[in-house]
């Protein structure tokens, strides 16, 4: 008997939901090549819960920017917070007088969530999974188990629940954005970022690089942890925002950079 394509993926999908569960469609797709068909529910692409049950989000959101009619930019920074880097940051930050949104990993909050005690109020926190794993690989379950745990941890130390989230990697699979937008959470990519490779040997030549890349609503990546060359966008930081100013821009966190008419109280926006 002939076995058609659709039967195939289906049965691929019960097998992995059947017998292995979730985590069981993560395994088979990991090291699938171009030719493997994929499951349809289960998988890490797939935006369909696995036991094919209603979403309980009505809808997702994922942005790269915000409103191009205002010359205002968000920096953000991923991966802390982390004692080494972090403070750095914040200094920089409180020097010039300006808000900025931190991805913070979830076991790094369990570790380190002190050092931004005093960040609440002043800057966004948002949330960055757990242990930063390529979601691109993860199923619905191991994805909404990662972001889920950061968002519950962040709000016993901060007293609120983060409302955005970004992927590691910038890797977003169905599942991601499915489990993300069940958890009440804004997924936000980025429009620029700290290209510190191309800085290497001249490092002042990231504050111009940013520069070129940064337009009207541009959110901007950078770390407050890593590997060391991601120090030539700390050491930096600062001249990057007299250079940004200089060029006409303010600054917002992220949530304030998306709904620039929005006065919000936890998270202003500075000059």
């Amino acid at each position: 008997m002939e076995v058609t394509r659709r039967q195939a993926l289906t049965a691929v999908a019960g097998a992995a939901v059947g017998a292995a569960g979730a985590v069981g469609a993560v395994r088979l797709t990991e090291h699938l090549d171009e030719g493997t068909p994929l499951p349809f529910y289960g998988s890490p692409v797939s935006a369909v819960r696995p036991d094919r049950s209603p979403p309980s989000a009505g809808a997702a959101t994922v942005v790269w920017g915000g409103p191009g009619d205002q010359r205002r930019v968000a920096l953000t920074f991923d991966d802390g917070p982390h004692p080494q880097w972090t403070p750095r940051v914040l200094a920089a930050l409180e020097a010039e007088d300006v808000p900025a949104t931190f991805f913070c990993l979830g076991r790094n909050v369990r570790d380190h969530g002190s050092l931004h005690r005093d960040s609440v109020g002043r800057h966004e926190l948002a949330n960055h999974t757990f242990d930063h794993p390529d979601l691109g690989r993860h199923d619905w379950a191991s994805c909404r188990d990662q972001v889920a745990r950061t968002s519950r941890l962040m709000g016993q130390a901060y007293g609120a629940a983060p409302t955005l989230f970004r992927p590691p990697y910038g890797h977003l699979g169905g599942a991601a954005v499915l489990a993300a937008a069940e958890l009440g959470l804004t997924t936000v990519m980025w429009s620029a970022q700290a290209r510190e490779d191309l800085a290497t040997g001249h490092p002042d030549r990231i504050v111009d690089d940013i520069a070129s890349q940064v337009r009207p609503g541009s959110i901007v990546l950078a770390h407050d942890t890593g590997s060391d060359d991601r120090l030539v966008t700390i050491d930096r930081l600062r001249a990057i925002i007299s250079r940004l100013r200089s060029d006409g821009y303010t600054f917002a966190t992220v949530s304030d950079l998306l709904a620039p008419s929005r006065a919000s109280a936890t998270t202003p926006s500075h000059t």
